[in-house]
């Protein structure tokens, strides 16, 4: 299978091309410019493989939570190739993208939001594999000060350094479109879809009112 990864819910955006079993991957030089870099990457990446759109199979995109605006770009963007082309989408939670591989027994997957307020999923180790233990929700940081298991953090690095002060067990990780093309590829049958119309970002909660 050829598949097309979009990595859209952070400020950096990251495409990535799986041609069967070879891995590529491209990233936007600036911030905040998903409309922009996003056609151009995707094109690139897959002229670069001597392929073209419609060798594609599939779409695998982040779907949040994450950045308000380049989630929407991104999904507005897969939603098109997928529609013209008549392929499915793979909507990829960005928490499980973080969590990907991590072998912790309890695990907690934390994207910094704004503010205080931080997005979190928790996991727990069953049977060898990380499951979900807990539905996505917004929390402020006096709750993250809280947390006494494993932790993986996406954000601003100084907000991951004042996290670090508080001896938490919290690790940086990067956001990866590698991880959310093999979560695709390990789960296609289950998480493919051609209904687009309810496939929408997941923006978890509420923001926090000052």
């Amino acid at each position: 299978m050829n598949l097309l990864g979009i990595e859209s819910s952070s400020r950096k955006l990251s495409v990535g091309l799986m041609e069967e079993e070879s891995f590529s991957e491209l990233h936007s030089e600036k911030i905040n410019d998903t409309a922009n870099s996003l056609p151009a990457l995707s094109k690139k990446i897959i002229n670069n493989a001597s392929l073209s759109f419609e060798d594609l199979n599939a779409i695998c995109i982040s779907v949040g939570p994450g950045s308000f605006t380049g989630l929407r770009v991104g999904m507005s963007y897969a939603k098109g190739i997928a529609m013209v082309l008549d392929i499915p989408i793979v909507p990829i939670s960005t928490f499980d993208s973080l969590a990907y591989e991590n072998t912790s027994q309890k695990l907690s997957t934390l994207i910094y939001s704004h503010g205080n307020t931080f997005y979190i999923c928790k996991y727990s180790l069953d049977d060898g594999v990380l499951r979900k233990s807990s539905e996505p929700k917004s929390i402020l940081k006096e709750d993250v000060l809280k947390l006494s298991h494993n932790i993986v953090f996406n954000g601003p690095i100084h907000i991951f350094e004042d996290l670090k002060k508080h001896n938490l067990k919290i690790k940086f990780t990067d956001l990866c479109v590698e991880n959310i093309i093999k979560i695709a590829q390990k789960n296609f049958k289950l998480l493919k879809t051609k209904s687009l119309d309810n496939l929408v970002p997941e923006y978890v909660g509420n923001f926090e009112v000052k």
